[in-house]
């Protein structure tokens, strides 16, 4: 009989389906791309996920080969039986508390975020720090899924509450929550009082909030870390690491099934932890964690809480480099932050550093020397590094590197693909260390992964496919097995386009520069697999298609306007009559010490107005009671902001996510009357044209900095004509606008396409047909 592969519904991982069906990793892989049929993946931020129905589905017809069945497995046995049979053991393995340990992000979670992180923020934080909005966020989220008790409690106190009164008891109580849920997992993280900062403008408004984040999935927990992260502009201390890079980490230096004492002394959100829990499945182990930064670390507790796992996390460290451990580490899993350093101490040259003493000034290889004291003989690392680190031109990391070489600490260093993080470009790599007494082989090998990962928005991601091909290649590596000899460097020829190595004998990279970067070795890329321009290449085909979609949507230039006599019916009238003018408040109303980078409310500066539009980043703003006090400098949707003081700027339209900013000192607000027959897209268009912005330029004062008046901004003469013409007008303007950017995109798509493909032309790795 054919088993009920219907009542499948779950998500599964590839090493999931790999596991369930006792096949390797790769063979999931390979099937997906020999069969078109394959079940499509659901993204999941960086996961790729596949309904356990589809795959049981496909698997229906594949046979499991005679030499391949297991004891108890008839001949004619098919994959799908082997799936189903073994879904029951798998459910049972998955955490109750945590629920999957691999969310599911769907747009609707991405909606609820957007929501969340967005206006209404705003309205429930009031003067307090984004991040205490953050912390009711990620205490509703966990308590939601995972404790379904407390949750109905929750919600009836949002049933009978309201006003003033029932803002400050709901707040109370999801605090007092929040603490004990933090202290059962040694988490002395003070979120009580986190969540008494917030100032709700109302009962409705904090009600909204809680509702939205509890009706986010799992996956959206992670989401909302990473909007913050993106929209703080975090420092590389307080950003999190991504989930593709924690388990690309976690699966090159856990063995599978191996049962571990994984340590990851900055642990940031968690997701190094999180990372070895995935990996480590039913083998179990002991998972600590630690920091210096007490917010990071509710984060990391919430967040692991949240996956169903307790690790031991700490956020006190009597000494930042201690010298001794009481326990040691199988495994340590961490992304340090990148070239800071705590203010020096005495014992910073003269302290315990076996490999050399870090220079002052940077703790790169100060955090590597921690890492290997914290390990057991034979332990082995993954941390995670600045490119820069692995060639930089101080003398004293020059000497530690060619000590941890001579001494066989360093395996293998990885390049990772750029902008891996949404808070920095920086390019790290994954330095893979082992504490040893003697160096285990003669190598060090070298691998430059640059061109995997898959772009998304900003960002790009590490997909399943990438950290397989990677962990295929450095697993047999770090294993033992070794590559034919040439001369101290062996090429591994990988399959894996944009994928490349090198193992290079130690004695040749102990010499001048002593040098731990792949490019180094690599010529600055591998091209024996030839050009890796797929994405690329798309990238101009899409922008392309977008150009022609343009130019079929709309009738052609030739046809969109014509000339003849002059203006018919056209009015002119001065600005002051069209617009209520309003100047930034003075300086010494609204002084730089009055401003905060923990922005409330932020502020528009001469230099946001770009391309005749605000710049989304924000710089600097003024805390909620400050903005309350300015509310006659907002600006509101379609308001025009030009430049008051300074050298002047194209005019720019204000968006509806800008709407609420405030005037800074520097620039002026022009907003239409109602009387005023003029479409603000119109006037806005018309205050970028070349006359109009040089009439301003010859008024503004010539003083110590220009200076633009309100009174003499409002003599500047407006010519328009009745409101349907203006409308076409914009409209045609806008189209060729539009265009303009489409062509821009395309070009700049082509540029990059042309210099990838240079790099294999002129290196022989491919050649014009």
């Amino acid at each position: 009989m054919e088993p009920q592969h219907e009542a499948q519904t779950g998500l599964i991982t590839r090493p999931q389906i790999a596991d369930r069906l006792g096949v390797r990793r790769p063979a999931v892989s390979n099937w997906a791309r020999r069969h078109k049929d394959f079940p499509a993946p659901v993204r999941s931020g960086d996961m790729d996920l596949f309904l356990e129905a589809e795959i049981a589905r496909w698997l229906v017809n594949r046979m499991v080969p005679h030499r391949q069945l297991l004891d108890g497995e008839p001949p004619g046995t098919t994959y799908a039986d082997r799936f189903s049979r073994t879904s029951g053991r798998r459910r049972q393995a998955e955490p109750k508390a945590g629920g999957s340990p691999y969310p599911h992000v769907g747009a609707e979670d991405r909606k609820a975020v957007e929501k969340l992180m967005g206006r209404l923020a705003e309205r429930v934080r009031g003067p307090a720090t984004m991040a205490d909005f953050v912390n009711l966020c990620l205490i509703v989220m966990y308590v939601r899924h995972a404790e379904p008790d407390r949750w109905s409690r929750i919600e009836k106190a949002m049933a009978v509450g309201q006003g003033t009164q029932g803002v400050q008891g709901l707040l109370r109580f999801l605090g007092d929550v929040a603490q004990e849920t933090l202290r059962r997992s040694g988490d002395r993280t003070d979120m009580r009082g986190s969540l008494l900062q917030l100032e709700p403008r109302s009962w409705d408004d904090l009600t909204a909030a809680v509702r939205t984040a509890a009706g986010a999935g799992r996956g959206a927990f992670q989401l909302v870390w990473e909007s913050f992260s993106a929209r703080e502009g975090l420092q590389s201390f307080e950003f999190c690491s991504p989930v593709g890079l924690a388990s690309l980490a976690a699966e090159l230096v856990l063995a599978p099934g191996q049962k571990a004492t994984v340590l990851d002394p900055y642990m940031r959100g968690g997701e190094m932890l999180a990372a070895a829990y995935r990996h480590l499945g039913d083998a179990g182990g002991t998972l600590y964690g630690e920091t210096l930064d007490g917010r990071l670390q509710a984060v990391a507790s919430l967040y692991l809480l949240h996956l169903g796992v307790r690790p031991k996390l700490t956020s006190t460290r009597s000494d930042r480099w201690p010298p001794h451990r009481e326990h040691g580490a199988d495994v340590v899993l961490t992304n340090p932050p990148f070239n800071m350093s705590d203010a020096p101490g005495p014992g910073r040259r003269t302290g315990d550093w076996p490999y050399g003493a870090p220079p002052r000034g940077n703790d790169n290889f100060a955090w590597v020397q921690y890492v290997l004291g914290a390990l057991v003989p034979g332990g082995r690392a993954a941390v995670v590094m600045p490119v820069k680190a692995g060639n930089s031109v101080s003398a004293a990391e020059r000497e530690i590197r060619r000590s941890l070489i001579r001494r066989g600490a360093v395996e293998c260093v990885i390049t990772l693909p750029p902008h891996l993080f949404s808070a920095t470009p920086v390019p790290v790599s994954l330095w893979l260390l082992r504490r040893v007494e003697q160096p285990a082989r003669e190598d060090v090998l070298f691998v430059d992964a640059q061109e995997l990962g898959e772009r998304m928005r900003r960002r790009r991601v590490l997909r399943d496919i990438d950290r397989e091909a990677i962990t295929a290649l450095v697993r047999p590596w770090l294993d033992g097995e070794a590559c034919p000899d040439d001369a101290g460097k062996h090429v591994l020829r990988v399959a894996a386009q944009g994928l490349s190595a090198v193992a290079v004998a130690r004695a040749e990279i102990i010499g001048e520069e002593c040098s731990l970067r792949p490019a180094d070795y690599l010529g600055g890329g591998h091209y024996g697999a030839g050009p890796d321009t797929a994405m690329l290449r798309a990238a101009s085909d899409d922008a392309a298609e977008r150009r022609h979609r343009l130019e079929r949507g709309a009738p052609g230039t030739e046809h969109a306007y014509r000339t003849g006599p002059g203006p018919v019916a056209w009015d002119e009238a001065v600005l002051g009559d069209l617009c209520e003018i309003q100047a930034g408040p003075s300086y010494t109303r609204l002084p730089a010490t009055a401003r905060t980078r923990d922005t409330g409310v932020p502020l528009v500066f001469p230099q946001d107005l770009v391309g005749g539009r605000i710049a989304e980043v924000t710089r600097e703003g003024v805390p909620w009671e400050t903005a309350e006090r300015f509310k006659k400098f907002m600006v509101l949707e379609n308001d025009i902001v030009c430049v008051r003081t300074g050298a002047q700027q194209r005019p720019a339209l204000v968006s509806a996510s800008q709407a609420g900013r405030l005037l800074s000192s520097n620039v002026t607000r022009l907003r239409l009357r109602p009387t005023a027959e003029v479409d603000p897209l119109y006037l806005h268009a018309y205050l970028g044209l070349r006359h109009a912005r040089e009439w301003m330029s010859h008024r503004a004062a010539a003083t110590a900095a220009p200076s633009l008046s309100s009174a003499a901004l409002g003599h500047l003469p407006v010519r328009f004509p009745p409101m349907g013409q203006q409308r076409r007008c914009v409209e045609l303007l806008s189209d060729l606008g539009r265009r303009v950017e489409a062509y821009e995109e395309y070009a700049a798509a082509l540029g990059r396409l042309r210099g990838e493909l240079a790099e294999h032309l002129l290196h022989g790795s491919a050649e014009p047909l």
